[in-house]
Formats: structure tokens, C-alpha cells, sequence
């Protein structure tokens, strides 16, 4: 019995020690898991923004305003009028 004893409070710290050595690294991967499921969301939201640019009518809006804007053209029925400023 005096044997057993000794041996039972060394199981018993060895199983303490590993409970709050798992909760210590329970602790670290919750705070990992936040900021994983963080940049989760920032990448879904680029991934949205990026989808919106790859839109096919988003492609058409910026293919016309870059032609009517940067090279001067018009749709048929259009007029386009330059003001030139007085010297």
C-alpha cells in the first residue's frame, strides 16, 4: 500500500499536467482558428469584388466607358461636343 500511494499521486500529476497542457493548445488553435476564419472572409470578400469585375456586363460598361472616355468614341446616334476654351 505504501508503494501504491506514491505511485498514484505521480499518475495523478502526470494526468493534470497533460490536462492543462491540451487545454493551453485548445486555447492557441481557437485563437488561430479566429484569425484563419478571418481571412476567410476578407478572401471571400475580394473573391466577390473580383467576381463583380469579371461579370460579362461589367466587362461591356468598362470596355464602353473606356472607348467613349480615352478614345473619343460615340454610339451612332450620339453627338459629341468639345468645348475649347478661349485665349
Amino acid at each position: 500500500m505504501l508503494i501504491l500511494a506514491p505511485l498514484l499521486v505521480i499518475a495523478l500529476v502526470i494526468c493534470v499536467y497533460n490536462f492543462i497542457s491540451i487545454q493551453v493548445e485548445i486555447a492557441q488553435k481557437n485563437e488561430e482558428l479566429a484569425k484563419l476564419t478571418a481571412q476567410v472572409a476578407e478572401v471571400e470578400n475580394e473573391n466577390k469584388m473580383l467576381s463583380r469585375y469579371s461579370d460579362e456586363q461589367y466587362k461591356v460598361e468598362y470596355i464602353e466607358t473606356i472607348a467613349r472616355d480615352k478614345l473619343g468614341y460615340a454610339k451612332p446616334e450620339e453627338r459629341i461636343y468639345y468645348i475649347v476654351p478661349a485665349d
